[in-house]
């Protein structure tokens, strides 16, 4: 016999199937709802884990934000005399750049260009900070390379070397360590120097002679060429006295 049913009785054990249940309304109440909120961090059971956001999407995500910010933030009107003055400081920092593009330059040497240009003193200073914020300002370098070249392609000597970084207005300091970087031995420069101005001819005369005067000669003129080329006096006269020796000596030397 089947049991009679009674709806709303307080003693209801009615079943009902999954295709009886009703639509929830959107305005029920809070508590009608018997679904468990996951705590922040956790996820629900039976829901999907969360995704993992890799370094690099995040840095790619915080550079996106980053630039939303800029782009979205008020623009400053510029006054007419700040236009001005921005377009002259751009004016000269494609001057130093196009300098730039020959041969590396000191700091000095730009800002004595500057200067020469008759350029404000204000635009001068922004000039030459942006041009050492875009890092094209590097004096120990500059000085290194200078230094190398001078020694190779005119074989010139320590003190000469001082002078040109001096006048180029190189730290001492920083003149001082690209001298004595590679360790380079100024009296084998000068010895090569020496022998490379003695031609067959001079080593003939210096064989044959009897009285020394051609020697006093070459030593006179080499004696000049190594002031010119900044070589010590004594250094000068230790070196050319022994190349003209083995000079006369051994016509191999």
């Amino acid at each position: 016999m089947t049991p009679r049913h009674h709806p709303g009785g307080a003693g209801d054990q009615q079943v009902v199937g999954a295709d009886d249940v009703p639509a929830r309304s959107p305005d029920a109440a809070p508590h009608a709802d018997r679904s468990v909120t996951a705590s922040p961090g956790q996820s629900s059971p039976g829901a999907a884990p969360a995704r993992r956001t890799s370094p690099a999407q995040q840095v790619t995500e915080q550079l996106a934000a980053r630039t939303r910010e800029i782009l979205e933030r008020p623009r400053v009107e510029q006054s007419e005399e700040e236009r001005a003055r921005e377009k002259q400081v751009v004016h000269e920092c494609r001057y130093l750049m196009r300098l730039l593009s020959t041969r590396r330059r000191s700091e000095g040497e730009m800002r004595q260009r500057l200067a020469e240009r008759e350029v404000p003193a204000d635009i001068a200073h922004e000039t030459m900070a942006r041009i050492a914020r875009a890092d094209l300002i590097d004096d120990a370098a500059f000085a290194r390379e200078w230094v190398q070249q001078r020694r190779s392609l005119r074989a010139l000597g320590d003190e000469a070397l001082r002078r040109e970084l001096g006048a180029r207005r190189v730290d001492a300091e920083l003149i001082e360590a690209a001298l004595a970087d590679g360790q380079s031995d100024e009296e084998q420069r000068c010895r090569e120097l020496i022998r490379s101005r003695l031609d067959h001819r001079d080593r003939e005369r210096l064989r044959e002679e009897r009285d020394g005067s051609h020697r006093r000669r070459l030593s006179r003129r080499l004696d000049a060429l190594l002031t010119r080329k900044g070589y010590p006096g004594d250094l000068a006269v230790h070196v050319i006295a022994g190349e003209l020796r083995a000079a006369a000596e051994d016509p191999a030397a």
